[in-house]
């Protein structure tokens, strides 16, 4: 019991915070819409984590990569920057691909987590997993494997 009760807290306190900061206003009547709004969600977000007895975690491993991923974001706009211009002075579109890669993802959790990461980048973004073959489809406006790193 006292592990939902942390659990539970610690979705509130979250979910308060995030409230707070996207009503931009701090004043008693946003607290207390944020209070009420938290109270609702962590109490679904609690019933939902105890139901589908999922344990979402970041992947250790993964966390590593993160640091590089914000690297590239500098990195993309740069590429996209120049590919955008090349496009108006020649007047043809630039046009991106889709590109399989070999991934292993062990399981849905590690998935998630390289959707997201590798969702900073403007460039390259992940658009299916096929946990089967191992690999993922990327789509790529300006073919560079440094984009395409978290996946």
């Amino acid at each position: 019991m006292r592990g939902h009760a942390v659990a539970w807290l610690l979705w509130w306190v979250a979910m308060w915070w995030l409230f707070v900061l996207l009503a931009g206003d701090w004043n008693r009547i946003e607290w207390l819409g944020a209070a009420c709004a938290a109270t609702v969600g962590a109490t679904v977000a609690e019933i939902a984590r105890t139901t589908t007895r999922l344990r979402p975690g970041v992947p250790p491993g993964r966390l590593a990569r993160v640091p590089s991923a914000l690297a590239m974001v500098v990195v993309d706009f740069g590429i996209l920057t120049v590919a955008l211009g090349r496009s108006v002075v020649r007047r043809r579109v630039v046009r991106g691909r889709y590109v399989v890669r070999a991934s292993p993802q062990p399981d849905a959790s590690h998935r998630a987590w390289t959707t997201l990461v590798a969702g900073f980048s403007p460039n390259a973004y992940v658009v299916d997993f096929d946990a089967e073959r191992g690999t993922v489809l990327l789509h790529d406006l300006v073919p560079n494997r440094g984009s395409e790193s978290p996946a």
